[in-house]
């Protein structure tokens, strides 16, 4: 058998270059394909979970996969081929059935090549960035896309409870060997006792004022620590939405929690010494 994973990392880090959120407020077509019913019904019969038929009635959701692609053309030009593209989500896609990583990769300058990370909540866009830095500061490719997406349409009642997002949002960063430097930290089996302390710690460690971009769950576990709170309608995309605003300066540190693995993530990235205008930072709400 074969098996393959990131590189050896380097003492080079990653570096954002660009980052773009855009909110769509469309439903995708997608959300009225007569197979959804049947593909969802054979995914939840093992676990008994009922079907939210008002839901596939209505025709609600979006495509993770139509979403990325209507932003690439925001961060990347025909004539600026990607070498890798990471794709990170919490809920599943609209679209089963088909591996939207490798669709993407069709759709991006260079054919790059694509995974996803997914099942780690709010963690998967940190696990994203980390096994981008790996690759990038390895030397193996020289321009990597983190995608980040979520939908607020789950057609099924959870088996427990979860954050649903209230609206459909995707944000991409790109990230090459030059720009601003980015470092990912993640703690694991952190219970809430410990989230307040460890939050604490790796600011300290920054040696230096770092302003703290959290989640509202994370601005909830670990209060009095956040200097920005992100939107709780958004439990995956909102940390990010909020770095792709811009106008930071200095070192950003974007943090969030998810409870459920006891994971905590941390995300540096540090403006100083650059020309903020050099990170092309922007975020769209599509009407």
């Amino acid at each position: 058998m074969f098996t393959a994973g990131p590189p050896s990392a380097s003492d080079r880090p990653a570096r954002l270059v660009a980052a773009h959120a855009r909110v769509f407020a469309e439903t995708s077509p997608t959300a009225l394909d007569p197979a959804l019913r049947p593909f969802l019904a054979d995914l939840v019969r093992p676990y008994g979970n009922a079907l939210r038929e008002d839901l596939l009635t209505e025709g609600v959701g979006h495509s993770f996969g139509e979403m990325a692609e209507a932003m690439l053309p925001t961060v990347v030009g025909p004539d600026e081929p990607v070498d890798l593209l990471v794709l990170a989500f919490a809920m599943h896609d609209l679209r089963l059935g088909r591996a939207t990583a490798c669709y993407l990769s069709d759709q991006c300058p260079g054919a790059p090549m694509a995974f996803a990370v997914c099942d780690q909540g709010s963690g998967a866009a940190f696990t994203a960035l980390r096994l981008t830095e790996s690759y990038l500061g390895s030397g193996a490719c020289e321009r990597a896309l983190v995608v980040v997406v979520e939908q607020s349409a789950l057609h099924y009642e959870p088996g427990e409870p979860a954050p649903i997002p209230d609206r459909h949002t995707g944000v991409v960063l790109r990230l090459e060997r030059t720009g601003s430097p980015v470092a990912v930290g993640q703690h694991t089996g952190v219970d809430a006792q410990r989230v307040t302390q460890l939050l604490r710690h790796d600011v300290a460690r920054l040696g230096r004022q770092a302003t703290v971009v959290a989640s509202a769950r994370l601005a909830e576990a670990a209060p009095g620590v956040a200097d920005v709170v992100a939107d709780a309608g958004q439990p995956y995309t909102g940390i990010w939405c909020e770095l792709a605003d811009g106008g930071y300066e200095g070192v950003v540190l974007v943090a969030d929690y998810e409870p459920s693995l006891g994971l905590l993530c941390t995300s540096t990235v540090d403006f100083s010494g650059n020309d903020h205008s050099a990170v092309d930072s922007a975020a769209v709400a599509v009407a």
